[in-house]
């Protein structure tokens, strides 16, 4: 069952109120910079309610921080592991794309998931259809829909989500 759909209004006081406190902390608050900057933030913020429309999912901080702390741990080791492949005279890659169908609920989860795919070296976010995602990846030899479902709770766990593996399994 989808959550209920928070209101425009709040989503949009959310988002221009997080950007302006990023606007701030990138321009060490200079003062000079803020009344430029909350009228940006609050563009910004209707602008991105119409390409990411509100949903009634809500981020649990406990999971968002587990989740902060996996995905720069997974950053650094997939970083490592590129730099490896690259300095290899052998170039040892094999790349290509797989198509996977996600467990994670439609809307904001997705989103995440296919954006933090695309922020870890060797893998890329092609296509998000419905709930098969399509990733280009610098090797398909290595376990990439392993890594996938592992990211996929992850995700899952900053939304208060128990991602359901059955789908997969039942393949």
């Amino acid at each position: 069952m989808p959550p209920a759909p928070v209101s425009p209004l709040i989503t949009v006081v959310f988002r221009g109120t997080v950007l302006f406190v990023v606007w701030w902390a990138l321009t060490l608050g200079e003062s000079s910079g803020l009344a430029f900057g909350a009228v940006v933030s609050a563009l910004v913020a209707v602008v991105s309610l119409r390409l990411f429309p509100a949903s009634g999912f809500s981020v649990r901080p406990a999971g968002l921080m587990l989740f902060l702390g996996y995905f720069l741990s997974r950053s650094v080791v997939a970083g490592v592991d590129v730099a490896r492949r690259l300095l290899s005279p052998a170039l040892p890659v094999q790349p290509g794309e797989i198509t996977l169908t996600l467990n994670l609920p439609e809307g904001s989860p997705r989103w995440l998931l296919a954006n933090t795919l695309s922020l870890m070296p060797g893998t890329l976010s092609i296509l998000l259809e419905g709930n098969r995602l399509t990733l280009h990846c610098l090797d398909t030899r290595d376990p990439v829909e392993r890594d996938v479902r592992e990211t996929e709770r992850q995700v899952g766990r900053v939304f208060g989500l128990a991602v359901d593996d059955s789908a997969e399994a039942a393949r």
